[in-house]
């Protein structure tokens, strides 16, 4: 590693650091997940903090490692995003270390490249903005694959020893890590170890890992065989949505994040016209990145081997597992196939044998990726999570409530809202007699037993539909009743906070919903339940109170009804 290269490294994290510092701080606050995981990592050890790992469906390395962040640090958002930024940079110096293994030490072109793909890339910046697992997740799979490579140019102790430990603790970082971890190790043994150097250590380590593994396996093999209507909860599988993939990884379009379009040729084209914004700053991005892709893969290495197997079985098993409907096909959960894509692709550009090519594709690259994330308003760094719970709590703020005052949130429970309420303002006291229709306690309203998520993700859509069609439910009208409009007195107010992004179909919709087989069948039963929900309320709001008005901000929509 000479000079020239370190200095270029030191300008290339110099980058990656202020972009991932760039808008660090999200006014709208945390969104559902990071919420959850904010609240496992802040549960008291030993016993509230297990069970609360034990209710989660991650595994408990990052909840663990952001427990200790904020025991040194602190829990404010912006330090709690913070802890993702430092793997998110961290990655970046392994992926310029893991392409000078891939070419025996001596490709700079491969290595500078992948540091720089990683650096600029808008799906890694996102997400070492996200106080979630998968910055940590990336930075721990380009360890693994920084020490595969180096067990195939030196199959050593210490290089099957660190393989092995950064394995396991990626299995402990993601559920369905282990799908990666053993693909790849299985590679490892099919493309890297000869008869003649395969070791008794070798061969300890990798069991090792496997051992390791195995004490997850019943719990996939629970989620995958037995599984609880997970995708139908809230996201069909749809073979055009896979195609994102390619985008979410080289483009600075994130439709993993940005759900806006409901199939890829709806981006594309619609309505007889062509998004040339999305042609443009998305489809081109990707283009090049295939073909960066498609180049390295060309490359007749032993590496390059290990690579394509482990991207194409773990692809191909999510695939499968999605299809089957026991999963979300999403790309953050492919997140450890992004280093081994980038790693191919910055080979295959810097094998490119015509320098004018190279410098015309990359300087396209670069400017497409940099001039939409520096300036559209849904760059990665700039894209509102517009659930954030900060958003409905700062409306009702500006909203004069009184102590008399009655609300009722839908969809999440009102405790989750409370990070960002001050109780010490005793007119904050709605917040905490407030009632809440949320996705864990609605089925105690529709019929008045609250089910065990998992029974209902299978057996919801059953239950529930006489429920949709009639939208006669005497059950949730007591429950309205005890909970908020008995409590209303002449001038009290009531305000219904729904989450817009779950709940909309109107009553007549999901009528029409459920009574057509077909597309009952395919509809999620998240949008069904929300919808109902909010709509049987403001249906009893609307005949028994005066309607005042609604306010709307970001995916959220404030009710506002008057006793009269």
């Amino acid at each position: 590693m000479n000079k020239k290269s370190i200095l270029y490294l030191i300008l290339i994290v110099i980058v990656a650091t202020l972009l991932r510092l760039w808008h660090l701080d999200k006014p709208e606050g945390m969104w559902n997940d990071e919420y959850l995981t904010w609240k496992i990592a802040n549960a008291k050890l030993p016993t509230e903090f297990f069970y609360a790992l034990k209710s989660n469906c991650h595994a408990p390395l990052h909840y663990l490692y952001l427990k200790l962040w904020m025991f040194i640090f602190h829990d404010s958002d912006k330090f709690l995003r913070l802890s993702s930024v430092i793997p998110g940079v961290l990655g970046v110096i392994v992926m310029y270390f893991a392409g000078r293994e891939y070419k025996n030490k001596d490709g700079e072109s491969t290595a500078l490249t992948a540091a720089v793909l990683c650096a600029i890339s808008s799906f890694l910046i996102y997400f070492s903005q996200e106080i979630r697992i998968y910055s940590l997740l990336f930075f721990i799979t380009t360890l693994v694959l920084l020490y595969a490579l180096k067990i195939f140019n030196n199959p050593s102790k210490k290089n099957f020893a660190l393989y092995s430990l950064f394995s396991v603790l990626l299995i402990l970082t993601h559920t369905i890590g282990f799908v990666f971890v053993v693909f790849s190790t299985a590679a490892i043994m099919t493309f890297a170890v000869s008869k003649k150097d395969k070791g008794n250590f070798a061969l300890y380590s990798i069991l090792g890992v496997v051992l390791l593994a195995l004490p997850f396996v019943p719990m996939i093999v629970n989620i995958l065989v037995k599984g609880s209507y997970f995708s139908q909860w809230w996201a069909p599988f749809n073979y055009s949505r896979t195609l994102f993939t390619i985008t979410d990884i080289f483009s600075p379009f994130l439709y993993d994040t940005f759900h806006v379009y409901n199939t890829f040729a709806d981006a594309f084209y619609k309505n007889n016209i062509v998004n040339l914004g999305f042609l443009v700053f998305a489809v081109i991005p990707a283009l090049i990145g295939i073909l960066c892709f498609i180049n390295g893969a060309l490359n007749p290495k032993r590496m390059q081997g290990y690579l394509l197997c482990t991207v194409a079985c773990t692809v191909l098993t999510v695939l499968i597992a999605a299809i089957a409907g026991k999963i979300v096909f999403t790309t953050k959960y492919l997140i450890e196939i992004v280093p081994l894509v980038t790693l191919l692709a910055a080979d295959g550009f810097a094998s490119f044998k015509s320098k004018g090519f190279k410098i015309a594709i990359g300087t396209l690259f670069i400017v497409l990726n940099m001039f939409y994330f520096t300036v559209s308003n849904t760059s990665a760094v700039r894209l509102v999570r517009e659930e954030g719970q900060r958003l409905p709590v700062l409306a009702l703020s500006h909203m004069d409530i009184k102590k008399n005052d009655k609300i009722i949130f839908l969809y999440y429970p009102k405790e989750w809202y409370f990070k960002y309420i001050d109780f010490n303002n005793p007119e904050n006291e709605p917040y905490k007699t407030a009632a809440s229709i949320n996705k864990y306690n609605y089925s105690a309203y529709f019929v008045g037993k609250n089910w065990w998520r998992g029974y209902l993700h299978k057996n919801g859509k059953k239950m529930f539909r006489p429920l949709f069609l009639s939208f006669v439910n005497e059950g949730f009208n007591s429950g309205l009743n005890k909970d908020a409009f008995n409590l209303l007195n002449k001038g009290d107010r009531l305000f219904i906070v729904d989450l817009t992004s779950v709940s909309f179909f109107p009553e007549n919709v999901v009528k029409e919903i459920a009574n057509n087989d077909i597309i009952y069948e395919s509809t999620p039963l998240l949008y069904l339940a929300m919808s109902y929900a909010k709509a049987f309320t403001l249906n009893k709001a609307h005949n028994e109170l005066s309607y005042m008005g609604y306010y709307n901000t970001g995916a959220w929509r404030v009710y506002v009804f008057k006793k009269a």
